[in-house]
């Protein structure tokens, strides 16, 4: 399974494991300030230092990224589409704890150290026991809104991407425009816009309405690519390298310099 459904939420198991670590974190500063050796104020501390661990982390992925992050400037805000570099985050919160040690707040740098540990042996407990997904690319032949039948299966040996969406789904309809407009500039790489549940002339209808090309569109009216990649929700989009690996997972929504980094990263 790529991901886990919390109620209405559908969380990838990075974000379920960061959120759980973050959760972890600050319930431990709050069971050691409740120690009479800790720094009275350690509690005010855990939520601002978490805060400064994600800007940074933020930045440093927009700072990689920016070339994509200029193209679409609302981007740089819309966090909740992914793109955080963890080592940049870390190392923030690791130059807090030397600032509040060099100015002998050593109880509070202590605290803060100690539900630290215990939030990044969470996070990255969680991650650790999550097994690896090995989903092979189905051998299903999906009827194609232009041409016949095809397989989900990379052209010449190369690197195939599939995203999952859907007409109805408002962050399928976001990113799709950005995806198709990449897509075109990579022949390298075969990306595949699987339509889930929805009839071919209702599909059809849609793209030519937005101005979106129909040769890369299949679909699954089934549903059964959701069902054999254990997707919770839409939009998923799922990375194959050359040699059909699984190699990355995304729900939800992704932003154009994620979608690209994903995409110069596949084997």
């Amino acid at each position: 399974m790529s991901g886990i459904t919390l109620g209405p939420l559908v969380l990838s198991m990075e974000r379920f494991a960061f959120i759980a670590g973050a959760i972890g974190f600050v319930l431990m500063t709050n069971l050691i300030g409740r120690s009479r050796h800790a720094d009275p104020v350690l509690d005010s501390w855990a939520m601002p230092t978490l805060l400064i661990g994600l800007i940074a982390a933020r930045l440093s992925h927009v700072a990689r990224n920016l070339e994509s992050h200029v193209q679409d400037p609302f981007s740089v805000i819309a966090f909740w589409q992914g793109g955080f570099d963890a080592l940049a985050g870390l190392g923030a919160v690791a130059l807090v704890l030397a600032v509040l040690a060099l100015r002998r707040r050593a109880r509070l740098a202590q605290g803060l150290l100690a539900a630290s540990l215990v939030g990044l042996l969470l996070w990255q407990g969680i991650l650790q026991m999550t097994p690896a997904p090995d989903m092979p690319l189905p051998a299903t032949r999906f009827a194609a809104l232009d041409g016949a039948p095809a397989t989900l299966a990379g052209t010449a040996g190369g690197p195939v991407v599939i995203n999952l969406w859907a007409t109805w789904c408002p962050p399928c309809r976001r990113e799709l425009p950005m995806m198709m407009e990449i897509a075109g500039a990579r022949p390298d790489v075969r990306v595949v816009f699987l339509n889930q549940g929805e009839p071919g002339p209702e599909v059809r209808q849609y793209l030519l309405r937005e101005g979106l090309a129909t040769d890369r569109v299949l679909l699954d009216p089934s549903r059964d690519a959701m069902a054999h990649f254990q997707t919770p929700g839409l939009p998923a989009t799922l990375f194959f390298s050359s040699d059909g690996t699984l190699e990355d997972v995304h729900l939800g929504e992704i932003s154009r310099a994620a979608f690209q980094s994903r995409l110069q990263s596949l084997r």
